[in-house]
Order: structure tokens, then C-alpha cells, then sequence
């Protein structure tokens, strides 16, 4: 059995009200997948201008899911912004074009978001980059002490 998540959001200064039915349903589905990460390590992704979302909503999935610790932007082809959620394993990514429109726009599940892990090739290319700065350092000392 689910039990209802008790969420409010101000829809104005001095009101109050509880979280409309997309945002509750975002909510359950958030925590579905949170309950997944959690069990079994399955990662999930929401994408959200996929989604048919009054602005209301949209900013009532923001405010409920609120701010955790981390909150970066990368240059790719346009910021992205990554911002960690008030719950861990819950990330909010933003892709922004140069022009500044937003390209995507997704809630992750993830114990970290897995573009930001360095992929296998970047490893070996610093390995080989690495390993040649240390031998041409290695050389030039060895030369410097002859």
C-alpha cells in the first residue's frame, strides 16, 4: 500500500495549498523509482518536457523536490546545469542551448547522474597522458643531474 505524501506548496504570499494531482502523481512516481534505486541499483529518468505540465505544476515538482547540496553548471554545447535535490539519488538536469533556450529537462534517479563519469576512453587517454608527462619529466631530471 502507498501511503499519500503530505506536501504543500505556497501558490501565493500567505496561501497555502496541498499539491495539486500531476504534482502528487510526479511524487509517487519519483518515489517509486527512488524505492528501485534503492533495492536494486535501477536507475530511471524523467522526462520532463515530455510531459504535458501547467507552469504551476512544473514549479510545484521544483519546490517540493527543493535543494540539496550540490548545484553545478557544465559547458558543453550550452550550460547544463546539474542541481542534487532535498533528496538523495533525485537530480535535476537542465540543458540549456547557446541561445539560451532549454534544449532537455530531466529528474534523474541515480546515485550520481552518469555523465559526469569519466567514460573508459578518457581513462585510457589519461592514463597515455599522464604516463607521457611523467616520462618526459623523468628524462629532462635525469638529463639535468648528467
Amino acid at each position: 500500500m502507498t501511503a499519500a505524501i503530505p506536501l504543500t506548496i505556497k501558490s501565493a504570499p500567505g496561501k497555502s495549498a496541498t499539491i495539486g494531482g500531476g504534482v502528487q502523481a510526479m511524487a509517487h512516481e519519483i518515489l517509486s523509482h527512488l524505492q528501485r534505486l534503492h533495492d536494486t541499483g535501477e536507475t530511471a529518468a524523467i522526462d520532463l518536457k515530455s510531459l504535458p505540465m501547467a507552469p504551476d505544476e512544473f514549479h510545484g515538482i521544483k519546490k517540493m523536490l527543493g535543494q540539496g547540496e550540490i548545484d553545478l553548471t557544465l559547458e558543453l554545447d550550452g550550460p547544463t546545469r546539474i542541481r542534487e535535490t532535498a533528496y538523495a539519488g533525485v537530480w535535476w538536469i537542465q540543458h540549456t542551448g547557446k541561445d539560451g533556450r532549454i534544449l532537455a529537462e530531466f529528474i534523474e534517479i541515480t546515485r550520481f547522474p552518469d555523465f559526469l563519469s569519466a567514460q573508459p576512453d578518457q581513462i585510457a587517454d589519461a592514463v597515455r597522458h599522464l604516463r607521457d608527462q611523467l616520462r618526459e619529466r623523468s628524462k629532462a631530471q635525469s638529463q639535468g643531474a648528467a
